[in-house]
């Protein structure tokens, strides 16, 4: 079915006429993707995309959400500057769409590791062999007996060293929900191709315990940038779920994108620093309820600062100042932070009344050439480690 196609931009507000199926299927299905507000004119709605860019379809329209700020400054919130270049300043998605340059991504990395050479792990494989080793399957042996007086196999689990690991299946599945998906001709045969050397792993769908064990295992690191990038993809790719039966979608929150480039960047920052060390969303436990900050700084292992990347407008706001002031009770960190993605750095300090905490609002650079980006982060990190 060809569907019109409606350009918006992230957080801008634009009026565009809609059938009332497609706007009914914003109503109910997309109120968390887009604000939809009718206005006075017949069937004209006022449209505001939240915090996300890529496509949206509905039953007769698709929403194609692009970024306020410059792709390229897109591309290296994503971690993919080292890959695609360039010095554009339009700010539209290009030619292909967003799932098409992050499908290429996808397919130079998975290039890149299969060059190197995949890493095989030890597992499980369920057989039956006429030799007892490994594991019995105990129910499936009582099974096999009550059928046959004297039953000649054994059924086993035995230990394994091939392909069949988390660190392999995420890219396959990843792969595989792509190749779903309508990609130019000339990107699907080049996915299909870097995937092939996986083919001897089952299709079957992930849980977020395969894709964390992928990311935990150190026989894997140099599988990190390819399972960063399937993460993004597959959380992109998720999008479609709630959306109504033939719905398509792929949709990057820049929110979770900036909180993963302000994580990456401090850890970076802080890696020559034996005594500092960045922690990405550590668990706190408060009865029955967790909290989880999305950075936490320890010197010398005590807690020193929170940080909570927010992407949206750097004004303070109560909400967000209540939330790192839980933090701090949390973890006892004397020193929080907000940050807020901005076009130049800027940075706020004050205190609570009883001078026990000292709260930060930090503007971080996103837009500009990928130095001053790195100056920005440089600046924030010194910050943090002044006394």
């Amino acid at each position: 079915m060809r569907r019109r196609t409606v350009p918006l931009t992230e957080r801008r507000t634009r009026e565009v006429k809609l059938p009332r199926a497609d706007a009914n299927f914003l109503l109910a299905h997309a109120r968390h993707l887009i604000d939809v507000v009718p206005t006075f004119e017949p069937r004209t709605y006022r449209l505001t995309p939240r915090g996300y860019v890529g496509f949206l379809d509905g039953p007769t329209t698709r929403f194609v959400i692009g970024p306020k700020f410059p792709w390229p400054n897109v591309r290296m919130l994503l971690g993919l500057s080292a890959e695609t270049g360039a010095a554009s300043a339009d700010p539209t998605v290009p030619d292909g769409g967003l799932l098409a340059v992050l499908a290429t991504a996808f397919a130079e990395r998975l290039e890149a590791v299969v060059r190197t050479g995949l890493v095989a792990g030890y597992g499980e494989a369920q057989t039956v062999s006429p030799f007892l080793r490994g594991k019995l399957r105990t129910a499936d042996q009582m099974r096999d007996a009550a059928a046959r007086a004297f039953p000649d196999q054994f059924h086993i689990d035995e230990p394994v060293f091939d392909l069949h690991t988390p660190w392999n299946r995420v890219p396959k599945a990843t792969a595989g929900a792509l190749l779903r998906h309508d990609l130019p001709a000339a990107i699907r045969r080049r996915v299909e191709a870097a995937v092939s050397p996986l083919a001897v792993l089952p299709d079957g769908r992930l849980g977020e315990a395969d894709l964390a064990a992928a990311l935990a295992e150190p026989r894997a690191a140099s599988y990190r940038p390819l399972l960063d990038l399937c993460r993004l993809l597959l959380d992109g790719l998720a999008c479609a779920d709630p959306l109504g039966a033939g719905s398509g979608a792929f949709l990057v929150d820049l929110g979770r994108a900036f909180e993963w480039y302000l994580t990456d960047s401090l850890v970076r920052a802080f890696e020559p620093l034996s005594e500092w060390r960045v922690e990405a969303q550590p668990t706190f436990a408060l009865g029955r309820v967790q909290f989880q900050p999305d950075i936490l700084i320890r010197t010398n292992g005590v807690p020193r600062t929170v940080l909570d990347a927010k992407w949206k407008t750097a004004t303070l706001d109560p909400t967000d100042l209540h939330q790192v002031l839980a933090y701090a009770a949390l973890t006892g960190a004397e020193r929080v932070a907000l940050v807020y993605p901005g076009k130049f750095d800027e940075r706020t300090h004050f205190t609570t009344p009883d001078g026990r905490v000292r709260v930060s609002v930090y503007r971080l650079r996103v837009t500009g050439p990928a130095e001053e980006l790195a100056r920005s982060v440089a600046k924030l990190a010194r910050s943090v480690r002044k006394r």
